[in-house]
Parts: structure tokens; sequence; C-alpha cells
């Protein structure tokens, strides 16, 4: 079974929306795919641990005072 003939049985079956069913009226935007969506999440997962291990590492308060220190 071809990529095509699986859509094509999920969009009559109901499991996704065809193109013409879309807001947008079928304006050729391709579908993510399942890679692209799973690269993505890891992404913004990598982001989110970055962002953790920064707030970890740089205490609250700690930023641009230091030359106020007396």
């Amino acid at each position: 079974m071809s990529i095509d003939d699986y859509l094509t049985e999920e969009i009559q079956r109901g499991g996704i929306q065809g193109p013409q069913e879309e807001g947008t009226g079928g304006s050729g935007q391709r579908m993510k795919s399942l890679r692209e969506e799973e690269e993505e999440e890891d992404r913004e997962t990598m982001k989110k641990r970055e962002w953790d291990d920064y707030v970890e590492s740089h205490a609250k308060g700690s930023g641009n005072m230091g030359f106020n220190r007396g």
C-alpha cells in the first residue's frame, strides 16, 4: 500500500481531514510527516532542557547587578 492509498483510505474513514475540508481550501499545503513532527517535538524539548539548565546555573538576582555590590 502506498502512502497515497493510505491517506485516501484515512480521509474516507474520517481519520484525517482532506485538503478540501480544511479552512485553506486545499492551497497545496504539505502535511507534516510523522518524522518531522517528532523532530519538532525533540527541538522543543531540547530548548526547554537548555533553559532549565540555564535557570539552575544562574541564581535569581545574579544578573546585571554585579557593579552595585560595594
